[in-house]
């Protein structure tokens, strides 16, 4: 059957090409081939699409860019439609007086960013993927990114959503002014929720004004240990870095192997901090963080204009197409977040987890807040050694439960993680949830198989 004009014009398609290539997102998660893909371009067209597939015992999958990391837009049933928001990407209103801006959720981060540059403007959370991810994944997935050790995630910009709930209804939740108490504020929820309550429309987020100066140094450590320890330190100072990214020695090594950028490699770690503010005042912080990272036996680089930096955030953004280049390797991906004063013990477990079991484990990630991206690489086409990778993954998630941390800090569980969810949650806290659902989804449609449900 060819692409249908339905439902007033809305796209949707049955073609197994389409179909296709809406299973799957940027995880290693395996699910279904759906029945439909759809490409609303308004609410009122979500809504339309929402309607129609529940009347035909369809289940709703809602789907940004597809870059999570967790398979939280993959069909876990094969009677599926996709909802794809990918067309959505307007942004609709900048308002430099009020700094809140309005968007569809199809925008791409990285656009938005540069929109808003234009107004003297920026938005904080960037995730990796910037370049490619949708603000409405953002949202549904709570991401975060370098800037989060400073400006929070993206829970502390969102204002206002637009939402079209699993019957069909649109509302609007939360508002625009920045202290608000009326009652649940119910579009916390969604924030986070991975597209299991409704469906984002719209988003009203908060923005900042520009920073009028970043430097950026990069921090090497002889020693891993030294790395994570002294990071608190840092802080302690009363030094809150806009950036605090940590990349081990396996890493290194593969960036440095790839790109030739120049990069130490007999290191056991780096970290690329970034200040901004006030242009005399972040001098002064970069001179206490040089003396403080001395003593923890670590050596400064200063980038003192913006092709310096650049370089160096080269090197931080290469790390996963270095890792896909490995053309023997399938990478089982993790992210984790722990409590910074056990960062250390963190760091220096993984290191010794990969060489007890003979895995390659690549760490790197937002170390200022505790938030590391752990790389498993197992061989492909080997089920023995994807065995011994997904027990690493185990391990590690109780290993960072019993250290105070969470099994995700912005990939979200998805399906991925949902076995590995009670490790984190009792089971009182995964009915309260599920309870949650319960009232939003009754007829359980919106995204299931995703989380807990």
């Amino acid at each position: 059957m060819k692409d249908m004009n339905i439902l007033e014009g809305i796209e949707i398609s049955d073609i197994r090409e389409d179909l296709i290539c809406y299973s799957y997102d940027s995880s290693y998660a395996q699910g279904n081939i759906p029945a439909f893909v759809a490409w609303p371009k308004s609410a009122d067209e979500i809504s339309k699409v929402v309607k129609w597939a529940t009347n035909r015992g369809l289940k709703i999958v809602p789907r940004g860019s597809g870059t999570g990391m967790a398979g939280g837009a993959v069909p876990v049933f094969a009677k599926s439609i996709v909802i794809s928001l990918e067309r959505m990407k307007e942004v609709k209103e900048i308002n430099a007086k009020n700094f809140t801006t309005i968007v569809e959720p199809g925008v791409i981060n990285g656009e938005l960013q540069k929109e808003l540059q234009i107004y003297g403007l920026f938005y904080p959370p960037d995730p990796a993927s910037m370049d490619y991810c949708s603000v409405g994944g953002n949202v549904s997935t709570n991401a975060g990114g370098p800037r989060a050790i400073k400006y929070g995630v993206t829970r502390n910009y969102v204002m206002e959503l637009e939402v079209v709930l699993p019957n069909g209804s649109i509302v609007t939740l939360g508002g625009k002014t920045v202290k608000r108490v009326v009652g649940y504020e119910l579009k916390e929820l969604f924030i986070g929720a991975e597209g299991t309550l409704g469906i984002i429309s719209k988003i009203t987020f908060k923005v900042l004004p520009e920073p009028e100066e970043v430097i950026t140094l990069l921090i090497s450590f002889s020693e891993l240990s030294k790395a994570g320890e002294c990071i608190p330190y840092i802080i302690g100072l009363g030094i809150i870095p806009r950036t605090l990214e940590f990349i081990d020695d396996t890493c290194i090594n593969l960036i440095e192997n790839n790109n030739n950028l120049g990069l130490k490699k007999d290191i056991e770690a780096m970290l690329l901090l970034e200040l901004d503010g006030e242009i005399n005042s972040i001098k002064r912080q970069a001179e206490l963080v040089v003396e403080t990272v001395r003593k923890f036996k670590g050596e400064v680089q200063v980038a003192t204009d913006y092709y310096s930096r650049e370089n160096l955030w080269k090197a931080r953004r290469s790390i996963s197409p270095c890792i896909l280049k490995m053309k023997d390797k399938e990478k089982i991906n993790i992210d984790i977040a722990i409590p910074i004063d056990n960062l250390a013990k963190t760091l220096v477990s993984l290191k010794e987890l990969s060489e007890q079991n003979k895995i390659p484990i690549i760490s790197f990630g937002h170390a200022g807040d505790g938030n590391i991206h752990v790389n498993i690489l197992v061989n492909k086409n080997d089920e023995t050694s994807r065995k011994k990778g997904f027990d690493l993954v185990k391990k590690i998630f109780e290993l960072t439960v019993s250290l105070g941390g969470a099994i995700s800090g912005e990939h979200g569980i998805g399906i991925t993680k949902k076995p590995y969810l009670e490790i984190q949650l009792s089971r009182k806290n995964i009915e309260l949830m599920m309870a949650i659902k319960k009232i939003f989804d009754p007829r359980e449609v919106m995204n299931p198989g995703k989380i807990f449900s």
